[in-house]
């Protein structure tokens, strides 16, 4: 006894409820993986907060005083220029 397999027989359910619920099916998936992509970039952020914190390197604030003597006698303020001054051209 062999029986034939007919796929269009086994796929009309599928494909009635694929036809049903395919813009339910849409959201569902999207959500997914807009949530999966939250939970990624959450766990991204603590783990990059948590390696912020703990470094035990101390920045030293001290600088130089001959090289701010030097800068307060070469600036000139914009005034006497005439004009407004780029901080950021050397």
């Amino acid at each position: 006894m062999k029986q034939n397999l007919n796929f269009a027989e086994l796929l009309t359910p599928l494909l009635r409820f694929m036809r049903r619920f395919h813009t339910l099916l849409f959201f569902l998936l999207v959500s997914g993986g807009l949530f999966a992509a939250i939970l990624t970039l959450t766990s991204i952020i603590q783990m990059s907060s948590t390696v912020a914190s703990s470094s035990s390197q101390a920045i030293s604030g001290q600088f130089d005083e001959s090289t701010i003597q030097l800068l307060k006698r070469s600036s000139v303020p914009p005034a006497q220029i005439g004009e407004r001054s780029n901080p950021f051209v050397e």
